[in-house]
């Protein structure tokens, strides 16, 4: 039972109400300094002292522990503590959260939320804004890269798999145990990265945890193997102190080979889980929506305190598929509306220490095998309301208005930062119908759509070349094909995409997509367009 939620504080028998740790903040003229925010009104007449304990994100309660880091008068209730980041032992409190306790039958019970770190950025030593020199971003076939460059995109979406990422041949120190991984797999990774963010392109990398029998500690305790048809992906572990240990060494070892200082490359921005309102790509169990949030949430926030202290304005985000309102239409695992797991994390978020995390989405056609979004209305799963079913394309400003709400702003009162980091359209519709001209102008008519929201930072188009995987389920999202030889064929997407972005040609290859949309002129379906 976890002693700092709301429920369970609401039901403590020890006092009336509860204390809230504000914030814990870095402090930005001396980060090696934690100054904590304490309100404790609501305790004044109870208890004289209340007692400041850190706590990981494996710990529960306070069971066996009098270790607590100072006491204060409760005073007026507002009390503002500084505690160090760095222990006597050379160990840091940044992964820490901080929660007060009074005495209680020989021990200490807790009497407030628990609250991490908000601001980790600011001990980064790297403070460089994010690199964004457009909007347009393709995921991309590590096979192909000269391909993906000569369409001159500003972004590159790729995956790493977390399991695959142990072995043999590099090591690496972190907090004094040595992690070994697989030297094959990250030189791959690092000539991937290196050559694309060379070339300019931001890099986005999605971090996923399949399966690996080896490394039992990577998933939460209890957790079974699901077949491939029930879940591809698993949670992280941060439940257990080895899984905490693991984790954050993954994410140390990623922020810091990929920082943009070395022959490595650059990770400029870091999805943490794929579509994790669905468990088939984010496996934990049979949990209800704030219980499975706030599992994931706490795995975020390893990831987003490794990532974010070593390179500050790296954007660290968490992806939703385009089911809005209702959860995903098929699969056995369970599954959530994805507006229900984003409200839930951002009230999270506010509970446990609020950061500037960013959003992916992933605004697919509905259905997946129909390119032609624009009337995705006709399928009464996408209307131009918050209660719509599904996000698509067509509809895209109901999600950015959406984080306009003043529950969904950063920390500095703006929009977050908000990217599309997979969406693409099939070539072939339902199935059957050779649909390679509305594929064009989807990919004409998509990226305006983007290129005149200002909410969207970027999106990654899926995909560079068709995927067997998902051919034969008859999704066709490739801007080239392969021919019998197994050479590339560009289909009349891949001419439209890689121009769609050139002020000088635009229009000229877009010009086609008129009449295939039905319409005169783009500002007939985009008001105050612009290239």
């Amino acid at each position: 039972m976890d002693y700092t939620t709301k429920a369970s504080l609401n039901a403590s028998t020890v006092v009336s109400g509860y204390a809230r740790v504000e914030k814990a903040e870095l402090n930005p003229y001396d980060p090696t300094k934690i100054n904590i925010t304490i309100d404790a009104s609501s305790l004044m007449g109870q208890v004289g002292e209340v007692y400041l304990f850190d706590m990981k994100p494996y710990e529960m309660d306070l069971s066996n522990r009098s270790d607590y880091l100072i006491s204060r008068s409760i005073g007026n209730g507002k009390i503002i503590i500084t505690v160090d980041l760095f222990r006597e032992d050379g160990s840091n409190r940044l992964y820490d959260a901080f929660v007060l306790a009074v005495p209680h039958n020989d021990g200490y019970y807790i009497v407030s939320n628990r609250c991490y770190i908000s601001n980790p950025e600011a001990i980064a030593a790297d403070q460089s804004p994010a690199l964004n020199l457009g909007k347009k971003g393709l995921m991309v076939d590590p096979n192909i890269i000269d391909d993906a460059i000569d369409l001159n995109i500003k972004h590159a979406f790729i995956a790493i798999t977390t399991s695959q990422l142990f072995g043999n041949g590099i090591n690496y120190n972190f907090e004094g145990k040595t992690y070994s991984f697989d030297s094959g797999l990250i030189n791959q990774l690092d000539q991937e990265i290196n050559r694309l963010s060379a070339s300019g392109i931001a890099v986005t990398a999605g971090i996923v945890n399949g399966w690996n029998v080896q490394y039992p500690a990577l998933y939460r305790p209890g957790t079974a193997v699901q077949s491939q048809d029930a879940a591809l992906y698993y949670g992280f572990n941060v439940e257990t102190e080895e899984g905490f240990q693991m984790v954050k060494a993954i994410a140390s070892f990623l922020a810091n080979r990929y920082n943009g200082h070395n022959s490595h490359g650059k990770i400029t921005n870091w999805v943490v889980g794929n579509e994790i309102n669905n468990q088939f790509w984010n496996y934990v169990g049979n949990y209800g929506v704030e219980e499975y949030t706030r599992i994931f949430q706490r795995t975020f926030r390893v990831f987003y305190n490794a990532i974010k202290s070593v390179s500050a304005n790296d954007n660290v985000m968490f992806s939703l598929d385009y089911y809005w309102t209702i959860p995903t239409e098929s699969g056995s695992v369970r599954k959530y509306a994805g507006k229900d797991v984003l409200d839930t994390f951002a009230s999270l978020d506010e509970e446990e220490g609020r950061t500037n995390w960013a959003l992916a989405i992933h605004p697919y056609p509905y259905p997946l095998t129909d390119p032609v979004f624009w009337d995705d209305e006709k399928s009464n799963k996408v209307t131009q309301d918050v209660t719509t079913p599904v996000v698509s394309y067509i509809n895209l400003s109901v999600l950015t208005d959406y984080m306009h709400n003043s529950q969904m702003l950063d920390n500095n009162g703006g929009v977050r930062n908000i990217f599309m980091t997979e969406q693409g359209f099939s070539s072939i519709k339902n199935l059957s119908r050779d649909a390679q001209t509305e594929q064009a102008a989807a990919v004409a008519y998509g990226h305006y759509i983007v290129e005149n929201n200002p909410d969207i930072d970027a999106y990654m188009l899926s995909r560079q070349l068709d995927n067997a995987g998902e051919t034969k389920d008859g999704l066709y999202f490739g801007l080239s094909t392969t021919g019998s030889d197994g050479s590339l064929v560009a289909k009349p997407a891949r001419e439209v995409f890689k121009y769609i972005d050139d002020p000088a040609q635009s229009l000229q290859v877009s010009e086609f997509a008129k009449a295939v949309i039905g319409i005169n002129d783009w500002p007939d379906v985009i008001p105050g367009f612009h290239l």
